[in-house]
């Protein structure tokens, strides 16, 4: 049997690595059976390619049996490609498995698919082409087909025992030196978030066993990987693995990247300590800090604590993002705004902000009509609107979204946000807001993403200055903007730019912790700018006259 796995990510990118997909590969290879009746690969598409050319090309192929790796982000993709090739060929076998088959397996076509898989499918996977292959039934638990088509969930998997996607070598074919890849540590969620699928505590919190993470870890240094999307929802749940496996990073791969999705209360100084030897970013999911909010999808939030622990991170310059949600329950614009304005003034380095899905096996989902959210039913299970969310207000979000997400994230504001809000009076959520509608008068606002984001801001920020009327702030703003967009900058591309400042570096990194307006009374600027350029490594950086 010749059997293709197809994975189809949002983009080109780190998270762009077919583990899902390479999981099921490398069972199939280690199955003694499997191994020698079949002849299994997988392919790597986004959603830039177009589903049915790729349905058309396949179908040309030697291919008996294709298997896809379905989730939220590719579910219309794949329902496009299925019905294609389906056409083309209607007695191919298709079977998938992912996230979208455990969530919502009901909106499969089982004329469509011979088999689904829902939950861990590594095991299951065998099961079902085991019993194809000696023309079995397909029932078993876990397997969804017209022969035991009423739902089930697989059982978890022994981890201990579960063939390695990369010390199989079944990788190989997506790695090349300074790749990015997805690396799983542990399953399972020891928390019960109401829009995660963890939500209702049915998965265990399982871990690899470390030396499989050490041999693991061996492979990515051989293969000059370069950057690690750690695939943990809770890294630092276990204080003493954690640091076990930070320490193995540090002595062994100084030089790669790693991100890792971290709970901010479980910070402590010895976890701080151990992440700040290690090249790497985290991420944590504030997603609001209203604790009436999140007491709907079973979160709490001490917004004293959660200042304590990140000042933690801050101390040791570590590399941080926070993740927000528009329209969870109880939540609305004036609250969202809120949250933004916190989580803006906590500099983390980026802020990710998401449209709530109601996604198919959630808490929250089921609870939809209590709350009374209409959201789409279908992929991707964004909210509409809700008692306290409007479709005008969700807009409204949305647009603040897109102007944060340019300003702050792409425009790596963290260290001119505070200084430009001071100088105008008014809040981060209210500048990305007012950037946005600055924006969308001058520019194809769909497409900005194109434009040279500095340029944006300096010609955004110079208009606030002509309405807001502080001539007097104009020499020291712009000269601390363009200070920190140097550095970016710099740090990005390690070429330095020429900086045309007012002031010496050295004063306007008083502007730190100085408001504005207090530095203007106290400093001069220089009768004519001068010019600066940036020498040194990351973390020992000089700013010279020029």
């Amino acid at each position: 049997m010749n059997i293709l796995l197809v994975s189809t990510a949002i983009e080109k990118s780190n998270l762009s690595f077919p583990l899902g997909a390479l999981c099921i590969e490398s069972s199939i290879k280690n199955d003694k059976i499997l191994n020698e009746l079949c002849n299994v690969k997988t392919l790597l598409f986004d959603l830039e390619d177009d589903p049915i050319k790729t349905a058309i090309d396949l179908s040309k192929t030697n291919v008996d049996i294709i298997g896809l790796s379905i989730y939220l982000w590719n579910r219309n993709w794949f329902d496009i490609f299925v019905d294609k090739i389906k056409e083309i060929n209607p007695s191919i076998i298709i079977f998938a498995g992912g996230s979208e088959i455990s969530a919502n397996a009901k909106s499969f076509d089982l004329n469509k698919y011979t088999f689904l898989i829902s939950g861990e499918g590594e095991s299951t996977t065998l099961i079902a082409l085991n019993k194809l292959n000696n023309n079995e039934k397909l029932i078993h638990k876990g397997i969804i087909s017209k022969d035991n088509p009423n739902y089930s969930l697989s059982d978890n998997v022994n981890l201990d025992e579960l063939a390695s996607p990369l010390l199989s070598k079944c990788g190989d074919p997506f790695l090349e030196s300074g790749c990015s890849i997805l690396w799983e540590m542990t399953r399972g969620c020891p928390f019960k978030c109401g829009f995660c699928f963890e939500s209702k505590g049915l998965r265990s919190v399982r871990n690899y066993p470390l030396t499989r993470i050490e041999k693991e870890l061996d492979y990515i240094i051989e293969n000059e990987v370069k950057d690690v999307f750690v695939l943990d929802p809770t890294f630092n749940i276990n204080k003493e693995r954690t640091i076990k496996i930070l320490n193995l990073l540090r002595d062994k791969a100084p030089d790669i990247h790693f991100t890792f999705e971290i709970r901010a209360e479980l910070i402590d100084e010895d976890i701080a300590l151990a992440f700040s030897q290690i090249f790497c970013s985290l991420q944590i999911g504030l997603q609001s800090i209203h604790p009436n909010v999140l007491k709907t999808v079973n979160r709490n939030f001490d917004k004293e604590l959660f200042k304590e622990k990140i000042s933690l991170l801050e101390k040791l310059n570590l590399v941080y993002g926070l993740d927000l949600i528009i329209g969870l329950a109880n939540d609305n614009l004036e609250l969202f705004k809120e949250s933004l304005d916190f989580t803006a003034l906590c500099k983390p380095s980026n802020i990710d902000i998401f449209l709530l899905s109601l996604l198919p096996g959630t808490k929250l989902y089921d609870e939809a009509d209590k709350y009374e959210i209409e959201f789409h039913k279908n992929s991707p299970y964004t909210i509409i609107k809700s008692p306290s969310y409007s479709k005008e207000d969700i807009n409204e979000a949305l647009k603040i979204k897109k102007g944060c997400d340019l300003f702050y994230t792409k425009g790596e504001s963290v260290m001119f946000i505070k200084v430009v809000c001071d100088a105008f009076n008014i809040t981060p959520s209210n500048l990305f807001q007012q950037f946005y509608f600055y924006l969308e008068k001058k520019y194809d606002i769909e497409n900005i993403d194109s434009e040279d984001i500095f340029s944006l801001q300096d010609e955004f920020i110079k208009h606030l200055l002509k309405i807001h009327s502080v001539k007097n702030l104009e020499k020291a703003l712009l000269s601390f903007i363009e200070l920190h967009q140097g550095l970016s900058y710099y740090i990005d591309e390690y070429i330095s730019p020429i900086l045309s400042l007012s002031y010496y570096p050295n004063q306007l990194n008083l502007l730190e912790n100085m408001n504005i307006k207090d530095f203007v009374k106290k400093y001069s600027p220089f009768d004519e700018n001068k010019n600066f350029y940036i020498i040194g490594d990351y973390g020992n950086i000089d700013i010279i006259e020029y």
